[in-house]
């Protein structure tokens, strides 16, 4: 089943002895645009550190409630080891977290108890002329098991902006999730073109060439012509109906 990331961000998250907070954000893999961690906002329970949950935590998504059930106690949670509010999660901390916690990590993530939804690209339109900058040339990928700072978050990369071969498309706007395997599939990107009325495209991740995580710019292997004269989407609850 396909999802919005910003259906699952707030949802109330729950150990076995209680409530521990909200879903605040995600963290995913730069490479596969898999979610690896949900960052729970814990209010006053742990200040001044993170609380990071891998989805092999979750035994339940409750999505008409809103909440998250896990299979850990708060103890066990408060002893983890601790990431701190202001850092980025390092491997040697990620690695922490993995053998304290005994996950599983990478593909291994996978849930099997959600349905999926269909998968496929959509047409897109309303794209805005002129020029894109110019594109990095370092491959997206490359280097990429050397790089302590491959986890991206959600939050940081919602307003992005997004390029086709020829010019501008819009700004990131919301992501798309498999529930089934806990993996971004798509960005749903506004269109810049109007300024009165919503208009959103989305486009597989497969369709991303390069991201520039410096500068905040998204690069789509596709062009202007290729995707115009199609009708958009203007609400995001129409996206996720056109799986269906």
């Amino acid at each position: 089943m396909m999802r919005l990331t910003s259906q699952a961000k707030h949802y109330n998250i729950h150990a076995t002895d209680g409530e521990l907070g909200k879903i605040k954000d995600f963290y995913f893999d730069d490479h596969n645009w898999e979610i690896r961690y949900a960052i729970v906002d814990t209010r006053k329970w742990l200040p001044g550190r993170k609380v990071l949950l891998s989805p092999n935590a979750f035994f339940e998504v409750d999505e008409a409630n809103e909440s998250v059930n896990v299979e850990y106690d708060k103890l066990m949670i408060r002893n983890s080891p601790p990431v701190p509010e202001n850092e980025d999660l390092t491997k040697d901390k990620e690695n922490h977290l993995i053998n304290y916690f005994g996950w599983n990590s990478y593909t291994d993530n996978a849930l099997p108890h959600a349905g999926r939804g269909l998968l496929g690209t959509f047409p897109v339109t309303g794209v805005e002329n002129g020029p894109p900058p110019e594109e990095p040339h370092l491959d997206r990928n490359e280097g990429y098991h050397e790089q302590d700072n491959y986890l991206r978050s959600e939050d940081e990369t919602i307003d992005f902006k997004v390029h086709a071969k020829d010019g501008k498309i819009g700004r990131i706007a919301d992501m798309i999730y498999d529930t089934s395997k806990w993996k971004i599939e798509y960005i749903v990107v506004r269109s810049s073109r109007s300024i009165v009325e919503n208009e959103f495209y989305i486009f597989h991740t497969r369709q991303i060439n390069t991201a520039d995580w410096f500068e905040k710019d998204l690069y789509i292997n596709d062009s202007i012509a290729g995707i115009l004269n199609n009708k958009p989407f203007h609400q995001k609850d129409e996206i996720l109906m056109s799986f269906n």
